[in-house]
């Protein structure tokens, strides 16, 4: 295998599958808090409850499907009740990248700090246009939202050898706000 940088504005000009493969159905992340997580990708990405099963049933552990744009993620308690991000990891492997145009990259960072949760970036890549900031959920999970748009340099930071990320130091303890006997009845 040898590099391969892209032209610049083909990252959505998907290929055909030969085996007639659509795209990732969902993706699944291990979380010790699922009702905790399920909040927080609520307000953090604006994530929608799709499927949510195992609350309460005897041999299934509680997990929940959700809309996070078009993606579909799961978040879940791991039936080895062990399998959980590392939080300490400085690897940037495993994370799960979201996209989105620009001006939303920038609101994205506003409504992150809003929310007291710490992120790198924007950030830019060596060989491609993207611009990325990245963060974790509560859990230690790595995220990362992602722009294919033109994005003014000038406002990013590379990302790449001598400029790595500190990934402990978006380590958080997010909690979301107490519901009201109000907000309850809606």
């Amino acid at each position: 295998m040898e590099n391969l940088n892209p032209d610049q504005g083909v990252r959505h000009q998907i290929p055909v599958n030969r085996l007639g493969l659509t795209g990732m159905d969902h993706a699944a992340l291990a979380v010790a808090d699922v009702e905790r997580a399920v909040r927080f990708y609520e307000e953090a990405l604006g994530g929608h409850v799709y499927y949510a099963t195992g609350f309460g049933e005897s041999g299934r552990s509680p997990h929940v499907f959700m809309h996070v744009g078009s993606v579909l993620l799961q978040v879940g308690y791991p039936n080895d009740g062990r399998s959980f991000p590392d939080r300490h990891s400085q690897s940037h492997w495993p994370h799960l990248a979201f996209g989105a145009s620009a001006a939303i990259l920038d609101r994205m960072c506003e409504h992150l700090r809003g929310m007291g949760v710490p992120f790198s970036g924007p950030r830019s890549h060596l060989n491609v246009e993207a611009v990325s900031i990245y963060f974790k959920d509560p859990e230690g999970n790595k995220l990362e939202i992602c722009t294919w748009d033109p994005y003014p340099p000038e406002r990013t930071e590379l990302l790449g050898p001598g400029h790595g990320l500190d990934w402990e130091h978006l380590n958080h303890d997010w909690r979301p706000a107490p519901v009201t006997s109000g907000q309850a009845d809606r």
